[in-house]
């Protein structure tokens, strides 16, 4: 099984206070070790850096980057048809506050025939995203 990561869970994995915090933890580790692959797109994880910045402070955001290179995660650096997917996906979409971001991983994931993807968001659908 392999599985695309989104900044939400990234935020929870990294920030001990966070109501997900142990969720996301224990998910991960439940994961780790057995047959899965874990995939992060590049946007997720400029899109993590700057929300833990934010939210936060920097040394957490340098912190997740530090770490995450340790993780046996994947970066996946989209490209332009990449990126054009997902404002197909954008564009066709009512609410307000969407995620660019949020859409382009929903492309990524079709295109690469990922098994879901790891958030909390309600944006993706049920049968997509894995909590």
């Amino acid at each position: 099984m392999k599985y695309l990561i989104d900044s939400d869970f990234l935020f929870g994995l990294f920030v001990a206070h966070d109501p997900r915090h142990k969720k996301t933890t224990s998910l991960l580790k439940s994961l780790a070790g057995k047959e899965h692959e874990l995939v992060v797109s590049n946007l997720v994880v400029q899109e993590t850096a700057t929300v833990l910045s934010r939210k936060g402070n920097q040394g957490t955001a340098i912190f997740f980057l530090s770490e995450l290179s340790k993780m046996p995660v994947e970066v996946l650096y989209i490209g332009e048809d990449d990126e054009n997917s997902g404002w197909q996906i954008f564009k066709k979409q009512t609410k307000k506050g969407t995620s660019f971001v949020d859409c382009a991983n929903l492309a990524v994931a079709e295109k690469y025939k990922l098994d879901g993807i790891l958030s909390f968001d309600k944006f993706y659908p049920k049968n997509v995203r894995i909590v």
